[in-house]
């Protein structure tokens, strides 16, 4: 009996538990987000690791993906918040969706904590499309636009009504950003035009989802404080 009975309890928390979606950067898998993902499923919540080819595909195509799984949540959950902790162009693949016309009012109530996004393009992806191999490397889609993007701001910005907080690492040494970065962007390159908060954080851009103190963070902002 006491066995069915904590089934029981667990099934309704998973029920009514809010969903948390964790998007991974370029040439990133969703692996990278399985430790970010697991805090929030320890803190009682629902959590899509979503994962996206990020080579095959533009900015715009990735966050029409998106849009599809945030719907069949929605459908599922309605009038329930979705939130979001995203890294790198993750977060820009985030804006796109929330300004896709499709995308389901659920998405736009909820809080995202965006980590070393490239909000106002990177200097140094412009400095790297002066190299043809590089070029080639990053390919003719979502790499391209990483490449030759000054900003984002073709995107979309984030809808006013979604709480957002950026995480800018500054654990890096990259005279090309020309400020303090966390080795690919730089901290001003990761803030958004559109109201938000803004911490940083002595980390690198490609382990900041790893760092134990930058989960503490996403998680507190996620819960509301």
């Amino acid at each position: 009996m006491k066995k069915i009975l904590l089934f029981l309890l667990l099934l309704i928390s998973s029920l009514s538990a809010e969903t948390v979606f964790t998007i991974h950067g370029f040439m990133r898998k969703p692996s990278s987000m399985k430790k970010m993902a697991k805090t929030f499923e320890n803190g009682g919540y629902t959590v899509r690791n979503w994962g996206y080819p990020s080579k095959r595909g533009r900015i715009q195509d990735h966050g029409e993906a998106l849009v599809q799984e945030l719907s069949q949540v929605a459908d599922a959950r309605s009038g329930e918040p979705i939130h979001f902790v995203t890294h790198s162009l993750g977060g820009i693949i985030l804006r796109s969706a929330l300004n896709h016309p499709d995308c389901p009012q659920e998405a736009k109530m909820g809080r995202a904590v965006m980590l070393a996004p490239p909000n106002k393009g990177a200097r140094f992806g412009r400095f790297l499309r002066h190299f043809a191999p590089i070029r080639s490397f990053f390919g003719p889609y979502a790499g391209k636009q990483i490449l030759l993007s000054d900003d984002f701001d073709y995107i979309g910005q984030m809808p006013d009504s979604v709480d957002v907080l950026v995480i800018s690492g500054t654990c890096g040494f990259n005279p090309v950003a020309d400020e303090k970065n966390d080795g690919k962007v730089g901290v001003s390159e990761c803030c958004l035009d559109t109201p938000h908060k803004h911490m940083e954080h002595f980390s690198g851009h490609s382990w900041m989802m790893y760092n134990k103190t930058v989960i503490y963070n996403a998680k507190r902002f996620i819960e509301g404080g």
